[in-house]
């Protein structure tokens, strides 16, 4: 029988072994590279975890989230790699971590206040903005500034909710929500400006809820983010130049959170005018992904391009060669979710990334013409600079981030496990 289905089934791998058109590479050494590198680089990775609270009852779980930004001084951190043997001290030094923990009740666990796993989340999820910081603002205030890049943003300056959170059965649409949060006019149930994200509408009551810890740390990932760069744009806007920023993953937001793509990519067209205006440089941004089927792709093909050369993804390639199927016909790729462009590049070393650099603003077409990113040539300079044998295409800052905020598959699962056991565990234990 299953021969007989997967007869009538065809897999959505295009052969990688026909060769690459000339017209989609461009060699690094056409690309005016700069000589000079960021001082900085910041990056940004999260970890997710979720263990059983009592070993009779498997189904009864927890959730943990981490999220971990690594400042590191490339200066100092480059200049180890001609040293004939590294000196531990002055690594460890050239970086600076900033690291927070999140616990969020997972299925057939709530909180004391609320009756439902659902409206534990949205408790949860308010209350980790509003006590978590990034330098000296709360994270509820680096999400409203992005709301207000949003067509979310309500006339009071709060957020508008499509409809109540609070009640799956209430009418209620269209509610004005400040800062603090309200009742719903009609139910009477307590709402939260972050219900607007929806990660509670993808929390099951009593299954796994994987997919809701992904979206919580995906969002806090790109808000952290976000966070460093206003800071700096606030206090220190001179230093922005100096600082690449570097995501674990691409420039995107996907699921119920994909509205937030739009705005992060005005707030970061809003950064650049700002510096433009001031005559300051601008901070390289980019997504790196390590996983997926870009990067599966880019692996197969990665022998088919020298080093030091970009590679443009236009759609046609993207749907041609790597995606099964264009969805909304003639859409172009990413455009509901993606803040960033899409290229590959094979480093002076010889990894080839799967990067996203910041689309420009109101550009409908040639999004994978590198002439329309100013900040592709320091972008790739820079990945030539920083890579890492840790594991496989990867780049030092990256690596540091992971490791900062990696649950150790066996050793933190286990921790995470019995802490969870002993505060909520059966008495006896």
């Amino acid at each position: 029988m299953v021969r007989e289905r997967l007869a009538n089934y065809r897999v959505h791998v295009a052969d990688d072994s026909s060769e690459i058109s000339n017209e989609l590479l461009v060699s690094a050494s056409d690309m005016d590279c700069p000589d000079e590198l960021p001082r900085w680089v910041m990056s940004f990775d999260g970890s997710q975890s979720e263990v059983a609270v009592r070993e009779e009852y498997p189904s009864t779980r927890i959730g943990y989230v981490q999220i971990a930004g690594v400042l590191v001084h490339l200066e100092e951190m480059l200049e180890q790699g001609v040293e004939h043997l590294v000196d531990p001290y002055i690594v460890h030094n050239a970086s600076n971590e900033s690291l927070y923990s999140i616990v969020v009740p997972s299925s057939n666990v709530s909180r004391s206040d609320m009756l439902t796993v659902r409206d534990s989340w949205r408790a949860e999820i308010f209350e980790i903005l509003q006590t978590y910081t990034i330098e000296d603002a709360r994270l509820i205030d680096v999400f409203m500034q992005l709301v207000g890049h949003s067509d979310k943003v309500s006339p009071t300056g709060g957020v508008t909710l499509a409809r109540c959170a609070a009640s799956v059965s209430c009418a209620e649409q269209h509610i004005d929500v400040p800062l603090t949060g309200r009742t719903c006019p009609l139910c009477g149930g307590q709402l939260f400006p972050s219900d607007s994200l929806r990660v509670h509408e993808e929390v099951a009551e009593e299954h796994s809820n994987l997919t809701a810890l992904g979206r919580l740390m995906s969002f806090l990932e790109h808000l952290t983010m976000v966070g460093y760069l206003q800071f700096l744009l606030r206090r220190q806007p001179r230093a922005l130049g100096n600082v690449a920023f570097i995501l674990d993953g691409p420039l995107a937001m996907f699921g119920p959170q994909a509205w937030l793509h739009g705005a992060i990519q005005s707030f970061i067209d809003s950064l650049f005018r700002t510096l433009d205006e001031q005559h300051l440089s601008r901070p390289i941004i980019v997504g790196l992904e390590k996983s997926g089927q870009f990067a599966e792709h880019a692996a197969a093909i990665a022998e088919r391009i020298e080093r030091r050369t970009l590679m443009k993804l236009p759609d046609a390639y993207i749907y041609g060669r790597i995606l099964a199927s264009r969805p909304g016909g003639s859409a172009a790729f990413g455009r509901d979710t993606y803040y960033g462009q899409k290229f590959f590049y094979r480093t002076e070393q010889g990894q080839l990334l799967t990067l996203t650099i910041p689309r420009p603003p109101a550009m409908s077409t040639a999004w994978h013409d590198p002439q329309s990113y100013p900040m592709l040539p320091a972008t790739v300079r820079m990945l030539d600079k920083i890579g890492t044998s840790l594991y496989a295409d990867a780049v030092i800052p990256v690596a540091l981030a992971h490791a900062y905020a990696s649950i150790p598959l066996k050793t933190g699962s286990r921790v995470l496990t019995l802490l969870s056991r002993q505060f909520l565990g059966s008495p006896e234990e």
